[in-house]
């Protein structure tokens, strides 16, 4: 069994883990997946510079989650395993209700929020672990060598980049962060060869100027509501549709050959896709009109599929 807290292994039956001396959730005991064909748990961080906006993403993914998946998904719903994932949750929720967006992670070892998807269509059930790093935490390896040793085991690895915050020029400030986290892998022992990369362009409420050329994205984006999840392997070929789009548009636009070259070298697969976790953006801390998020479901699709 992996321990959720410091992602080392430890004994399936064991109430705190060897390593930490953690108590593991009694929860996560329980569902931990078992048996030669069962899926490991889904490892969801997201890898980026601070202001591209992870906090805030995940808060509005565990928001659409319970508003909207249960809606089209049959008898669908997520459990929170452990008591800090439920206060977490309970907390930036309440904030978002109120307008006022969650303030980024502090610079530590993120504890992780455990939650289980039941009956997910086409994948029955998973355990999802997120950990929400600092974005100082990726400003070089040695930094990330100690607050995000986590993704060494994660199967796939979200980088978050909000175009709109890049330094410039943004292609070489993209490239920047892979290699970071390149390094960082490699200081871990680990391999990026055996994860997927899932590139998420973040605050795409204020990117359709930017993706004027690519009709299909602006559309994607416009549609806010969540019904077309109701057939996931239709949405699984429209999210396909999506990335190849993405793709040419950071080779050909944004002139970011570098990353994708090296990011396809470099991962087992690579996809690209685009949300706005608010729907507009916030002033001051506040939003000025009640929270609309916009396909932020996507990067958890891919991790589904390619977990």
């Amino acid at each position: 069994m992996l321990c959720p807290y410091c992602i080392t292994d430890t004994a399936g039956d064991a109430v705190k883990c060897a390593q930490c001396s953690q108590e593991i959730p009694p929860l996560y005991r329980q569902y931990y997946p078992k048996g030669p064909f069962s899926k490991p748990p889904i490892i969801m961080s997201a890898v980026g510079f601070s202001a591209h906006g992870k906090t805030i993403y995940f808060a509005s993914l565990l928001h659409v989650i319970n508003s909207e998946l249960t809606k089209v998904w049959k008898d669908f719903y997520r459990q929170a395993i452990d008591r800090e994932a439920v206060e977490t949750v309970r907390k930036n929720l309440q904030l978002l209700e109120q307008r006022t967006v969650p303030e980024s992670t502090p610079k530590n070892f993120p504890r992780p929020n455990v939650h289980r998807l039941v009956k997910v269509p086409g994948k029955g059930e998973r355990l999802l672990v997120i950990y929400d790093a600092s974005g100082e935490s990726f400003t070089e390896d040695l930094q990330m060598e100690r607050f995000a040793s986590f993704l060494k085991r994660a199967r796939a690895v979200m980088f978050l980049v909000s175009l709109n915050d890049l330094e410039e020029p943004l292609d070489e400030d993209i490239h920047r962060l892979l290699n970071i986290y390149v390094q960082g892998m490699a200081r871990l022992k680990a391999k990026t060869r055996d994860q997927h990369l899932i590139v998420v362009y973040t605050k795409a409420d204020g990117l359709h100027e930017r993706f004027r050329d690519y009709p299909e994205v602006v559309q994607h984006l416009r549609t806010t509501g969540y019904t077309d999840l109701g057939d996931p392997d239709r949405y699984a070929h429209k999210l396909q549709l999506i990335s190849n789009a993405l793709e040419d548009y950071t080779n050909n636009v944004l002139g970011a050959r570098a990353f994708t070259h090296m990011a396809h070298d470099a991962f087992r697969s690579v996809v690209f896709c685009a949300v706005s976790s608010l729907g507009s953006a916030p002033e001051d801390g506040h939003l000025k009109d009640k929270m609309t998020p916009i396909r932020v479901v996507d990067p958890l699709m891919w991790m589904l599929a390619r977990g």
